[in-house]
């Protein structure tokens, strides 16, 4: 068995029959599928146990009470028993030969991980993410050549970990509540502790952003983002003056991303959070390094300064992004 294939699931009746088929039928067939079913209330069990009586690959884990995202997936990746742990959304589908590519580039490396690029997916419309276009994907193989990478969108689901290497590391997900912001500490992680990766600029991965019901399109949960950097914060040990700037960008950007979905109540008590934190950083290696673009540099400074001009600007800026569906 060469991948272990975990799939949460929470109330995706709507998704999940193309997501389950997406993974049974894909062209490489030594996998388990692991499907965690987190107490789901419409007919998502009912669908994955129809699947499992037809294919024995199938393991399934129904909880008895809702448990959460993070939970879940340290459960399962416990319970796997392939060499390699992939990730697929409930709502979301891969590509019929994204196993069997990433398995063949791991195994030629020996890499730690291997991930691709991926399709974002609205409107039943596929857009390539272009998520290493800034980066030579052929000569990386850790973050002290390119810690750029850093700053990425989390998407942890577009790849392949080797199992030992996230025990090795002690990579795992936060357990907090629900399913709010846990790939951002894992995929840091990830790249942090990788002594040899691979980047692959082909999308294999359909990533639905138009789920009501997902969590990238709630805003109750506003500071757990803040949790995860605390447990960055907690890992983290820089090695050069470099990947401390960039994980300063990684932070602020995921900041400001949270930040534009935020119910406009909590705008003033968010900003005055992170004014708070980045007070106290040392962000000498953030300012003083030349490939930090200079927008960036300024949206630290006003977060930092967070006079009541600033969170003006900030508050225009999250009405413009909206207006333009951004």
């Amino acid at each position: 068995m060469k991948v272990s294939v975990i799939i949460p699931v929470y109330n995706s009746e709507k998704y999940l029959k193309n997501c389950i088929l997406s993974v049974i039928n894909q062209t490489l067939k030594e996998i388990e599928i692991i499907i965690i079913n987190d107490c789901s209330t419409d007919n998502s069990y009912e669908i994955i146990k129809n699947f499992a009586e037809k294919d024995k690959r199938i393991k399934i884990i129904n909880n008895i009470k809702n448990l959460g995202y993070g939970i879940n997936l340290n459960k399962a990746i416990k319970l796997a028993q392939a060499e390699y742990i992939s990730i697929v959304e409930s709502d979301d589908t891969i590509e019929k030969n994204m196993l069997e590519i990433l398995v063949k580039y791991a195994q030629e490396g020996n890499y730690d991980f291997i991930k691709s690029d991926f399709y974002k997916v609205k409107n039943n419309k596929k857009f390539k993410k272009n998520l290493f276009k800034k980066q030579n994907t052929h000569h990386i193989n850790n973050i002290l050549k390119c810690p750029q990478l850093l700053t990425i969108q989390p998407s942890i689901w577009s790849a392949i970990y080797k199992k030992d290497f996230l025990y090795k590391n002690n990579i795992s997900f936060n357990e907090t509540q629900g399913a709010s912001y846990q790939d951002t500490t894992f995929q840091f992680k990830c790249f942090y502790c990788a002594n040899n990766f691979k980047l692959i600029n082909i999308p294999l991965y359909n990533y639905k952003t138009d789920n009501p019901n997902s969590s990238t399109n709630t805003s109750d949960k506003v500071f757990e983002i803040i949790n995860e950097f605390y447990t960055i914060n907690s890992f983290f040990k820089p090695q050069n003056n470099n990947i401390a700037a960039f994980k300063l960008l990684f932070e602020l950007k995921a900041y400001l991303w949270n930040y534009k979905r935020i119910k406009n109540k909590y705008n003033d008590i968010f900003l005055n959070e992170i004014s708070d934190i980045f007070k106290n950083y040392d962000f000498n290696p953030f300012f003083n390094n030349d490939k930090i673009p200079l927008k960036e540099k300024i949206k630290a400074r006003m977060i930092i300064n967070n006079s009541i001009i600033v969170k003006i600007i900030f508050k225009t800026y999250k009405t413009l992004v909206r207006t333009n569906g951004k």
